[in-house]
C-alpha cells in the first residue's frame, strides 16, 4: 500500500506550485549544532499562499465533483481568504461569516475580500453563538433557490482537507529517498488540526518511522491531540486504512498569551530565522512552532545525528492581524 494508491481517486484542481522546495538550513543548523532542513509550503504560490493552498486544491476538487456553484464558509482568516481567492478562480459565488464588527476588521483583509468579491456576512460579537444557526439558513435559501452549496469547514480541517497533507507526505518521502536524508523529527504547526492528521496518516500509510510533533498555538494538549484523532479516525475510515494512534504528538508550551496573540519566543523565532536564514515567519503560527524547534535543539532534546524537518506552513506573516 502506498500513499498514490490510497488517494488516487479524490479529485483536486491545481493551484499550488508543488513538490514545495526542501532544504537545508545551514546558518540556523550550525547556530543550532543539528541539521536543520525546511519545508517551503508558505511558497505554494496561489493567493496569500501556505499550507491552506493545498487543503483548497482537493475541496475545491471536491466541491466540482459535486457541481456545487456557492462556497460558504467562515472566519477571517488565511484559509477564508485563500478559500475567497479560489472560489473566484474556479467560478464559484464565496459567502463568508464572520463574527465581530466591520468597523473593527483587519482593513487589508477587507481590501482582499473587495477585490476578491466575496459577499461577507457579520455577525454581532454578543451572537456569536448563532454562526452555525445563519450559515444553515443561507444555505436552506440558496439551495432553495436551485444553488448547490459547498460548505468549507474552518482551516479546510475535514476529512477531505486531510488528504492533502497525506499526499504532501509523500512528496517528504521522494525527498528523503532521493538524497538519502532520513527525517528523525518532523515539526510542523497545530492549530486546525488537518496539516499534522494528515502527516501521521501519510506516515502511517508508507511505514515512515519518524516523529511528527505538532507545535499547538491555540489549545491545550490533550485537547488538541483529541482533535487530530478525531480527524484522522474519520479520514481513516473514509480512506479504508489503518492508523497508530501513539503517532500523535503535541507540545502546548510554546503558545504564550494564547491565540491570536504573539509570543515573545515567537517574536525571538522570527528573528533568528530572518536574519540568519532569510526565511520570513509569523508571530502567530509559524513564529511559536520554531520557537519549539529552537528548544528542543537548545536543550539537547534531538539527538545530534538527527535530521529534523520544519514545515513552514506559511500563510499571512502578520499583515492581517
Amino acid at each position: 500500500m502506498t500513499i498514490k494508491s490510497v488517494i488516487q481517486n479524490y479529485s483536486k484542481v491545481k493551484m499550488a506550485f508543488t513538490p514545495t522546495p526542501i532544504y537545508k538550513l545551514s546558518r540556523l543548523s550550525s547556530h543550532l549544532g543539528h541539521n536543520i532542513y525546511i519545508m517551503r509550503d508558505d511558497l505554494t504560490g496561489f493567493a496569500i499562499g501556505g499550507n491552506k493552498i493545498r487543503k483548497l486544491e482537493y475541496l475545491i476538487g471536491d466541491a466540482l465533483k459535486k457541481k456545487a456553484q456557492v462556497l460558504i464558509t467562515s472566519g477571517a482568516t488565511s484559509f477564508s481568504r485563500n478559500a475567497a481567492a479560489a472560489g473566484s478562480a474556479f467560478g464559484f459565488d464565496v459567502h463568508i461569516f464572520i463574527v465581530g464588527d466591520e468597523a473593527k476588521q483587519n482593513s487589508a483583509g477587507q481590501v482582499l475580500f473587495g477585490l476578491l468579491d466575496t459577499k461577507l456576512h457579520f455577525i454581532p460579537e454578543k451572537k456569536k453563538e448563532t454562526l452555525v444557526e445563519e450559515i444553515s439558513k443561507l444555505k436552506t435559501l440558496l439551495e432553495e433557490k436551485g444553488q448547490l452549496v459547498y460548505e468549507l469547514h474552518p482551516g479546510g480541517s475535514d476529512e477531505i482537507g486531510t488528504v492533502s497533507y497525506i499526499n504532501a507526505f509523500d512528496e517528504i518521502i521522494q525527498f528523503s529517498r532521493k538524497n538519502s536524508i532520513h527525517f528523525n523529527t518532523i515539526i510542523v504547526t497545530t492549530g486546525s488540526a488537518a496539516t499534522q492528521a494528515g502527516l501521521v496518516l501519510g506516515q502511517c500509510i508508507e511505514g515512515y518511522e519518524t516523529t511528527v510533533l505538532g507545535m499547538a498555538i491555540a489549545r491545550p494538549a490533550d485537547f488538541q491531540k483529541n482533535r487530530i484523532q478525531d480527524l484522522i479516525e474519520r479520514t481513516a475510515k473514509m480512506l479504508g486504512i489503518r492508523w497508530d494512534e501513539n503517532k500523535i504528538m503535541v507540545d502546548d508550551r510554546f503558545i504564550g498569551p494564547g491565540y491570536p496573540l504573539p509570543s515573545k519566543e515567537s517574536q525571538e523565532a522570527m528573528k533568528i530565522f530572518a536574519s540568519l536564514e532569510g526565511v520570513l515567519l509569523d508571530a502567530i503560527y509559524t513564529g511559536k512552532s520554531a520557537a519549539g524547534l529552537i528548544h528542543y535543539a537548545s536543550n539537547g532534546l534531538f539527538a545530534k545525528k538527527d535530521n529534523i524537518l520544519f514545515i513552514h506552513t506559511g500563510g499571512n506573516f502578520g499583515m492581517f492581524y
